[in-house]
């Protein structure tokens, strides 16, 4: 079969491949992609910062106090595709994390590192350079140790590495000072979010703590950042359906992969089923985990198809037999390749009462379709509107249909003292007696106060609102809410201020 060899050659990359490399990155997965670099290193802690100039972002951090490296290591990091020797529980895979993570969003990349027993070291790739040829600039001890300086100062360990980010290209570039600090915003609590969600289980094992800084560049002083909160896109209280979670099998050959399918309960509105600023019904599907690190958050891909129906119901596939047999990672490590195999596997899954992937489905859209008829069986209300929390609002929406085009307002003014509620029926407002704010708000007052007791006047009061006039039990009604909360609310200030 091999007589027509004549020779073999080596064919070397095309150093051009560089400008390409990383461009399916977002931020926050690029971000995520160097926070698994220092969680394979032994990472504890890490800290991202994120550096600004006039409100536009201008460097990026990972620093961490892991096992470090000397210059060997450093050169294998540095260089395109070389693998390392990964362990079963690397998060790392591919050789070019670091490279494509960085790549996607600056053009200058430049990493100090100090090991144990070795001196700190220094390295910097530009873009611009390695495109060309693959060069790499060696930089001084003497900086390089300064740096290890500022690690130990702020991690207080004299080993780990700092992955710095300059030249940003994927930043707000517009004039508008408001527009920048927006995105800065934004941009802060997609990463808190994202990193929340794929190093949720790492961040409640304590196995690692994650921060981060905001901070001017010219201004930076060392500091602790804002912890990332774990999300755990399973976190409900209790289950939607009586007889879920349950485990269904997919085997192929002598390779069993347990996938675990939970129903939510209907009409959540907490973290884990919302995800940062993303309703719950976008993450239904497949959560697939590799060492604990989530690399895919929702989709059917292709398994089933996304439907509102079906917006409860998530499997998490959770056994590293599963990569490379049923499911495919690409090297940003955020969305999977489905394999045929797994089609076949899941066709047969089946838990041990013999519940099956599509009796799964069956039942997550049944308990969905219930609450929504439930839902609907009730009477619609007026929308809560200007005064009501955001997470008020949608709870309210979630829970009762909604008149269209009218929307109920809660303000504080200031009214006698014996009043706490006052009803202005033609403009939709209910008013509050501001003298009282403080029983509610002690902190401080804002918009969207004082929910619970917002909460209690909408459900007591929403109903005089939705009429074209208020009629004679309306106002009776009324007048009884005025004087026993008036009563209330002077008494209880009494009490409280002595």
């Amino acid at each position: 079969m091999d007589d027509d060899v004549v020779d073999r050659i080596q064919l070397a990359p095309d150093a051009g491949l560089v400008k390409s490399l990383g461009a399916n990155h977002t931020l926050e997965s690029a971000i995520a992609d160097l926070i698994d670099n220092s969680i394979d290193a032994g990472a504890s802690r890490v800290i991202v910062r994120l550096l600004t100039r006039e409100d536009r972002l201008v460097q990026v951090e990972v620093v961490d106090d892991g096992k470090g490296m000397d210059d060997a290591a450093a050169d294998l990091a540095m260089t395109l595709g070389q693998q390392r020797e990964y362990g079963e529980q690397d998060l790392g895979n591919f050789g070019i994390g670091l490279k494509a993570a960085s790549f996607g969003h600056c053009d200058v990349l430049t990493v100090w590192s100090a090991a144990d027993g070795s001196p700190a070291i220094g390295r910097r790739i530009r873009r611009s350079d390695f495109s060309r040829d693959f060069s790499c600039e060696v930089l001084s001890p003497e900086k390089a140790q300064e740096q290890t300086e500022l690690r130990i100062e702020a991690l207080d360990a004299t080993h780990g590495t700092s992955v710095v980010w300059s030249e940003i290209r994927n930043t707000y570039k517009g004039r508008n000072t408001d527009e920048a600090r927006t995105w800065m915003s934004d941009t802060t609590t997609a990463l808190q979010s994202h990193l929340g969600l794929v190093f949720h289980r790492l961040i409640s094992k304590e196995r690692v703590l994650i921060e981060i800084q905001v901070d001017d560049r010219e201004q930076f002083a060392l500091g602790i950042g804002v912890p990332v909160s774990p999300i755990d896109p399973f976190g409900y209280a209790t289950s939607g359906h009586p007889g879920y979670p349950k485990t269904l099998m997919a085997s192929l050959g002598d390779i069993r992969v347990p996938l675990v399918c939970h129903i939510w309960p209907p009409r959540s509105d907490r973290t884990g089923y919302r995800i940062g600023d993303k309703s719950g019904d976008l993450f239904q599907g497949f959560f697939v985990y590799r060492n604990d690190r989530l690399l895919q958050a929702g989709g059917w891909s292709d398994l089933a198809n996304r439907s509102p129906q079906r917006q409860l119901a998530r499997i998490a596939v959770d056994d590293i037999s599963a990569i490379g047999t049923f499911v495919t990672m690409n090297p940003e490590k955020h969305g999977l390749k489905f394999e045929h195999a797994f089609h076949d596997a899941l066709s047969t899954a089946a838990a041990k009462d013999g519940t099956t992937f599509d009796d799964y489905l069956r039942d997550a859209q049944s308990v969905f379709v219930e609450s929504n008829r439930r839902k609907h069986s009730r009477k619609p209300a007026i929308a809560p509107d200007k005064g009501f929390a955001p997470q008020l609002r949608r709870i309210i929406a979630s829970e009762l249909p909604l008149i269209s085009g009218e929307a109920l307002r809660l303000q504080w003014r200031r009214m006698a003292n014996d009043e706490l509620i006052d009803v202005d029926f033609p403009d939709r407002t209910l008013w509050l007696n501001s003298q009282y704010r403080h029983l509610f708000a002690p902190e401080r007052g804002s918009l969207n106060d004082a929910p619970v007791l917002k909460a209690l006047l909408y459900l007591l009061t929403h109903q005089v609102f939705e009429g074209q006039v208020l009629g004679v039990k309306d106002k009776d009604e009324i007048e009884l809410w005025k004087s026993v909360l008036g009563a209330a609310a002077l008494a209880e200030s009494k009490m409280r201020d002595g």
